[in-house]
């Protein structure tokens, strides 16, 4: 009787110490570390063994001396082993004869051929599912007593809670830890301005998000049908410099040594890059972590955007100005324009998005200048020449069917040459918009406008042919005629009538009529007139209309 009361005394003395250790820690590994301990000098055992389920395995998570040391690194695949026959069946497993025992399983890095009685105990949580088992070995053959297998089975049920608070801890922390991360990537992306500096922030705090063992971040090269690598963490971790987009598959997500993640960048439906992270499987996380650098992306190419229209903008102002001493030569460069190469200067009225890009694919390494009722480019010349380029540019506006004019300059070389080129192209713009119909001009077309736009305009010079060229413009804007083109086409054909009504598409009877009225009007008698006093006012008023300037009173 004062033997079972000696052995019950000892059972309790064990409980509660396991029960102290059990509520003196949140960390699992000191909790079990101490209740294997307890056990072994508890039971005169030698040894004790703590496995979990993770998946489809039960890990060592904690052993007796000299074994400790393989704790994470024993696994027993499913139905292997005393331990999982518990952790099946629900209910303590023994065996005096572990030799010959079908359902053992011999671990040479746990020298079990030296054991010969073994008891495992299933380990079950609060919803009584089985979380693991505890193993206890001996040397000799031994028979365990109802008392000793009470105790080990109390001390699993204890160990379940403490298993299970522990989780729940390690849960919430490692919770924090996540929201921490992401809130560290976050700010990281908010503070970045380049991509140089985006791309290593994500890889590294993406790997430490995911806990994984290596992260790689790959954009999409625009240029081909490949993703590239831009980072990765650590550094100097190697893997695949490109990736294909036919290689593209679904993303993946494996449980086990092996887990990794793939997930793309994506902003908009739109394709950016791609995610990769080897030893791990939080997907959740990893798509969170490519949102964020999805906008980043997208913020730091705005940012770009933004910085290189500046840039331009101050570009093309210095070279119109004439300015071309200073950083002049640091902007061409960091813009990727060669001003010892051959370019036109081009104006586009009113700018129109579509035309601009058709332009630009036609002339690699050309500048856009957007401005509010106008765009200005430098399009490289290419090896064909001038001419071609030209023809390009007269095609693109026929395609588009759009009602856009287009002035264009003779051709630039060196800084101080484009001065010029930006006045030609205007006035070239200017003189399509004389012209009536819109369409693409090149500064030589203007003809005699070339020396008519640099003369000054100031209507206190008198000038009495303009005055009575003037009175015909006045009476076509009121009663929508046209004796101001029929004047301009006549002496364009040197008053010869056949040709004159063929042009104008009007009988030659017609063309006698308005050639009268036009005498009555103005007074001009084109008979004793100095044709081309006259032809210079027909084209000097024209001009003042497209300028939008105020005839002379």
């Amino acid at each position: 009787m004062a033997k079972g009361t000696t052995a019950a005394q000892a059972g309790e003395r064990i409980l509660y110490e396991i029960v102290s250790t059990v509520g003196s820690s949140l960390e699992l590994g000191e909790v079990l570390d101490a209740v294997v301990r307890l056990l072994s000098d508890a039971s005169a055992v030698h040894a004790c063994f703590v496995y979990l389920i993770e998946g489809d395995r039960l890990v060592l998570r904690a052993a007796s001396e000299p074994y400790s040391g393989l704790a994470g690194e024993i696994v027993l695949d499913k139905g292997e082993g005393i331990a999982w026959w518990a952790v099946e069946h629900g209910e303590p497993a023994f065996t005096q004869n572990a030799v010959d025992d079908p359902r053992n399983k011999f671990v040479p890095e746990l020298e079990e051929e030296k054991f010969q009685s073994l008891l495992s105990v299933p380990v079950s949580g609060r919803d009584t599912d089985v979380i693991g088992a505890i193993t206890m070995h001996t040397e000799a053959p031994r028979e365990f007593t109802a008392e000793e297998v009470e105790l080990l089975a109390s001390t699993a049920s204890l160990v379940a809670g403490a298993i299970e608070n522990a989780r729940l801890y390690e849960e919430t922390r490692q919770r924090v830890g996540e929201l921490e991360h992401l809130t560290e990537l976050a700010e990281t992306l908010a503070r970045a301005q380049q991509l140089a500096e985006v791309l290593p922030a994500v890889a590294e705090h993406t790997r430490q998000l995911l806990r994984s063992s290596s992260c790689h971040v790959y954009l999409l090269d625009g240029g081909s049908e490949e993703l590239r690598l831009r980072a990765s963490a650590p550094a100097r971790e190697e893997t695949r410099p490109a990736i294909r987009l036919s290689e593209l598959g679904p993303e993946i997500a494996r449980s086990g040594r092996s887990a990794s993640v793939t997930v793309p960048i994506v902003a908009d439906d739109e394709l950016l890059g791609l995610i990769t992270a080897e030893g791990t499987s939080e997907v959740d996380l990893a798509r969170a972590a490519a949102n964020q650098t999805a906008v980043a992306i997208k913020k730091v190419e705005l940012i770009e955007r933004l910085t290189e229209k500046n840039l331009i903008k101050d570009f093309f102002e210095q070279l119109a100005g004439g300015n071309v001493l200073g950083a002049v030569e640091g902007r061409a460069a960091r813009l990727g324009c060669d001003l010892d190469r051959k370019y036109l200067v081009v104006e586009v009225a009113p700018p129109e998005e579509a035309i601009e890009k058709a332009i630009a694919s036609t002339t690699p390494g050309s500048l856009f200048d957007h401005r509010d009722d106008s765009s200005r480019a430098l399009l490289r010349v290419p090896l064909v020449g001038e001419a071609a380029l030209v023809e390009r540019i007269q095609a693109v506006h026929a395609e588009s069917g759009s009602d856009v004019s287009i002035g264009i300059s003779n051709a630039c070389i060196g800084a101080a040459s484009f001065q010029a080129g930006f006045e030609e192209a205007g006035h070239a713009l200017l003189g399509s918009v004389i012209r009536g119909t819109p369409g693409v001009m090149t500064y030589e077309e203007l003809g005699p406008y070339k020396y008519l736009l640099r003369m000054s305009l100031d209507s206190t010079v008198r000038d009495s042919q303009r005055d009575l060229v003037a009175k015909i413009a006045d009476y076509d804007r009121q009663r929508q005629t046209s004796l101001l083109r029929t004047l301009e086409e006549f002496l364009r054909r040197r008053g010869n009538i056949s040709a004159t009504a063929e042009a104008l598409y009007v009988h030659p009877n017609t063309l006698r009529q308005r050639l009268r009225r036009i005498q009555q009007l103005s007074g001009l008698d084109l008979r004793k007139e100095d044709w081309l006093l006259i032809e210079i006012a027909v084209k000097m008023v024209k001009l003042q209309e497209a300028l939008g300037r105020s005839e002379p009173t």
